[in-house]
């Protein structure tokens, strides 16, 4: 499998640099938009966005679903804090108590605001511009929603139904050195978009997803609430197990001492990057504490000045940023 998703992964790097050169293209001849470095750039409500991910329409979808199940969990994060560890971590909580099957998570996760590739629109005969929410239905239950939206984009009912929401978050010092690897990987910024233009872009709020600061000042408000779970991708590297036996508290399921041991192990960060292969768009190095290698000392006095400021008011989250 290992070998296979190896394979897989590099398939995707190089249909991904052949779409980066298509897209510079459409940029050129005007067909998408740049801005920022973002190729396809889009802006929805003052929210900066990609047409390689979502649309107008996908964005409006979003806000007017409301067809939530009582086993419903929707997990959100800004970009690079944590989806695909809370994701997996949920999964395998279900898995182990027999809720889904094995190797079944695509069967379960829905994307809110993500549209479909131009391609799979065309021969699936899409018209509505809902993306993937026009999938939800036929998804299977449990049903895990992802989304990188600030809560202001969010189905207006969540609260009002009580859904299930856990943020998962992230240092921003962390969060600004993966996300520009990231963003590089998925193509969805200008190849040539350096490090030092990336950083001064992130503290602006100009990348995808907009403002760090903004997505933390809309969850703040709720995240006590009795229906929202609250972790750190931090916390979630240093003591898995105590964190997947609160999800799974969270979630109302209840496990054996083996069955949390397997879905620990299942999830550790070795495991996972083990588990896809190399290449991974993904799996980086999942390390807190990794931007001291990176960002330079001018630019932690800016982060620290944007810290104290932006974030002025959240001194409860106690976020932590590696040794």
């Amino acid at each position: 499998m290992t070998i296979k998703n190896t394979i897989i992964n590099y398939l995707r790097i190089i249909v991904l640099y052949m779409l980066s050169w298509i897209n510079a293209f459409k940029v050129k001849l005007g067909i998408l938009k740049e801005k920022y470095g973002i190729i396809g750039f889009l802006q929805v409500d003052g929210l900066k966005l990609s047409r390689k991910f979502s649309s107008e329409e996908s964005i409006a979808a979003v806000k007017e679903f409301d067809s939530f199940k009582p086993d419903d969990v929707i997990i959100g994060t800004y970009p690079k804090t944590g989806t695909h560890f809370a994701m997996g971590v949920v999964h395998s909580i279900y898995k182990e108590k027999g809720l889904v099957e094995p190797n079944s998570l695509m069967s379960h996760i829905n994307g809110l605001e993500f549209e479909l590739p131009t391609i799979l629109r065309l021969l699936s005969g899409q018209t509505g511009g809902q993306g993937l929410l026009a999938y939800a239905d036929k998804s299977k239950s449990p049903r895990i929603f992802i989304t990188h939206l600030p809560w202001d984009f969010w189905p207006r009912r969540v609260m009002e139904k009580k859904v299930k929401v856990i943020f998962c978050m992230r240092n921003p010092k962390d969060t600004v050195c993966s996300y520009f690897a990231f963003a590089h990987k998925r193509a969805s910024i200008r190849a040539d978009t350096t490090w030092n233009t990336f950083f001064a872009n992130f503290i602006e709020g100009n990348v995808v997803y907009g403002s760090y600061a903004h997505y933390m000042r809309t969850w703040y408000p709720y995240r006590n609430n009795e229906n929202v779970l609250s972790l750190q991708f931090e916390d979630m590297r240093e003591d898995l197990e105590g964190n997947v036996r609160r999800i799974a508290e969270f979630l109302g399921v209840d496990l054996t001492e083996e069955q949390i041991r397997k879905v620990t192990e299942a999830n550790t960060f070795e495991s996972k990057k083990k588990e896809v292969g190399r290449g991974h768009a993904v799996y980086r190095s999942g390390k807190s504490g990794g931007w001291r290698s990176q960002l330079t000392v001018e630019q932690n006095d800016v982060m620290n000045e944007w810290i104290n400021t932006e974030l002025d008011g959240m001194e409860d989250l106690k976020l932590k940023y590696g040794s």
